[in-house]
């Protein structure tokens, strides 16, 4: 594509964003503005266009910005067809002849290569606005944007080769002590972002698509609540403010805790357990209405997967609907916090309950193995309610194919490794039932 049109990423004084086009042809890309504006909630990133009946603040309607993106696309694709070989200067005049007026020159980029962060704001502020990113996948990509300015601040994506690619591996492993896994995560928003940078027109290097790092993968243990635990931190008391408790380590060594935050302790534990007894993820609980919860069922379409469930609910899952059934919530069903919060409080609680099971955790850091053992409250995070909810479904002996109508499941590989964790958990007992015999 020759050329491609894009919001500014700082505003103008009207607190509209400058629309700009990009135009690569003949070796030569660079951007201007086309000279209109718009929010960008008026904007459509996909269709590259101005939504149909919006306007712009200085009240220019929709159809008259298109007009303008729909001339400079034609135009440009018209020459990259012909193979027109143009000159920077005879570029600069055919915009300028769509547009109006003259193009500055400082608005040029003759050929040359995009630095790695010129267009990283636009990139985030596409996501945010279009696919409607959430805090912690903006602060993802921010940790990315700094590891990468830590590497090579003047990196040019045209710099992304086999070799480029392998240093910034060894640099994440032995300048960060990142993890392999955490690597290969990095690795991933790379590629995300040099294919879109690929869509703009900004780079043609497709190296990177076809790079594969050496790492090791890990097998990640499933973490959930045994049923005793799960019962146990649905009945626990917590206890007042300022109370000093005295808690076990792994080792049984004894410490002590002073309970803080009763309150959110509380409204956590419900929305934990509520999610146990659902298999509701977190962000559907996020969004979860009361309007969603009619005649014993929740029925809503999940935030993850756009998938319709219909979840039966059961007493236990009742009781905590009913316990805030008096308060107001927006027309939420429940009193839910950010995800952050929510797991920050849930290894409180968990802690308090004293969840210490040893859980190893093998790690690999520049493909060097490394075993670490952990109390289970400190691995316990809000997705170990869904998980909690299908193990205890399987060890129940609920069908596999059931229990993926409650939650939204579509391939029955991913049930597998619950599946491998209710077998063990079954193994496990009859292990104890013939040593009981004996």
């Amino acid at each position: 594509m020759a050329v491609t049109f894009y919001l500014f990423t700082r505003p103008d004084k009207k607190g509209d964003h400058p629309i700009y086009t990009s135009i690569y042809l003949n070796g030569c890309r660079f951007c201007s503005s086309i000279g209109y504006s718009i929010s960008p909630n008026k904007w459509d990133d996909e269709k590259m266009k101005v939504k149909h009946g919006a306007s712009n603040a200085r009240k220019v309607p929709f159809n008259t910005i298109n007009s303008r993106i729909s001339a400079i696309s034609s135009k440009f694709d018209t020459l990259e067809a012909n193979n027109a070989k143009l000159t920077k200067e005879q570029i600069k005049k055919q915009l300028a002849e769509v547009i109006g007026r003259q193009v500055k020159g400082e608005d040029i980029e003759e050929g040359g290569s995009v630095g790695f962060f010129k267009h990283f704001d636009e990139f985030i502020l596409d996501g945010k606005l279009n696919h409607k990113w959430a805090l912690n996948t903006v602060k993802k990509w921010g940790t990315l944007r700094s590891h990468m300015a830590k590497f090579n601040k003047d990196i040019t994506l045209d710099d992304f080769d086999k070799e480029t690619l392998d240093a910034y591996v060894r640099f994440g492993a032995t300048e960060i002590n990142m993890l392999d896994v955490s690597v290969r995560k990095e690795l991933s928003l790379l590629r995300w972002y040099l294919g879109w940078c690929i869509e703009k027109g900004y780079t043609t290097n497709h190296v990177f698509s076809r790079y594969r790092a050496r790492l090791k993968d890990t097998k990640k243990p499933v973490i959930f609540l045994e049923k005793d635990e799960l019962l146990k931190l649905y009945e626990f008391k917590i206890p007042k403010n300022g109370t000093e408790v005295t808690l076990h380590k792994m080792d049984g060594e004894e410490y002590k805790k002073t309970v803080t935050e009763k309150a959110s302790l509380d409204k956590v534990r419900d929305l934990f357990c509520f999610c146990c007894f659902t298999s509701l993820r977190y962000s559907d609980l996020a969004q979860l209405q009361r309007t969603n919860i009619q005649d014993g069922y929740i029925s809503l379409t999940t935030i993850k997967t756009d998938d319709p469930v219909n979840i039966p609910v059961n007493e236990m899952a009742q009781a905590i609907l009913d316990k805030y059934a008096a308060f107001d919530f927006d027309g939420l069903a429940l009193p839910v916090i950010s995800n952050q919060k929510m797991n920050q409080y849930l290894k409180d609680i968990c802690e308090l309950c004293e969840f210490t099971s040893p859980v190893t955790v093998v790690q690999y850091i520049d493909g060097k193995r490394k075993d670490v053992c952990f109390p289970k409250w400190k691995l316990i995070a809000t997705h170990a309610a869904r998980r909690t909810f299908i193990c205890t479904a399987l060890a129940a002996g609920i069908a596999p194919q059931v229990i993926m109508k409650y939650t939204g499941h579509s391939d029955y590989k991913a049930m597998k490794p619950y599946i491998e964790v209710a077998e063990r958990t079954k193994d496990d007992a009859m292990k104890i039932f013939s040593n009981y015999l004996k």
